[in-house]
């Protein structure tokens, strides 16, 4: 049974990084509404639930209905990169809203693993800086 769970978030996390190099791309051609609509539809193919509500709602929510911590830190992920665009708009308000929200979705991540993950933390101090933050929480 490990075996699968395993199998199936090596799979999650190959679609993820497909996922946010195309949204990337959209992004650095000024495609924000495309790469916002792939923001939505990997929401969907990976959680199976609408990438609004899972903002909408706290971050410790969501990691309860995600679970896994691998998971957890792939909505970081995809929040994140809608922060990057936001940014791009100049919508302020929303950038520093995804951050927040991406920051306390990887703290929670984090608190629900046995053991470090390097890249979670990698992670956690760029949107810690991005938010203007002096120490790690």
């Amino acid at each position: 049974m490990a075996g699968i769970r395993q199998d199936y978030i090596e799979r999650m996390i190959e679609r993820l990084v497909a996922a946010l190099a195309a949204i990337l791309k959209a992004g650095k051609s000024q495609k924000t509404d495309e790469a916002l609509d792939l923001i939505h539809q990997t929401s969907l193919s990976l959680f199976g639930m609408e990438y609004r509500m899972l903002i909408t709602i706290d971050a410790g929510s969501v990691a309860e209905l995600l679970g896994h911590p691998e998971k957890i830190k792939a909505l970081a992920k995809l929040v994140s990169a809608e922060a990057e665009l936001l940014q791009q708009s100049g919508d302020t308000v929303g950038v520093s809203h995804r951050l927040g929200h991406a920051l306390a979705l990887l703290q929670d991540a984090q608190r629900r693993r046995t053991t470090p993950d390097p890249e979670a933390e990698t992670l956690l101090r760029d949107v810690h800086d991005k938010l203007g933050l002096d120490a790690l929480s």
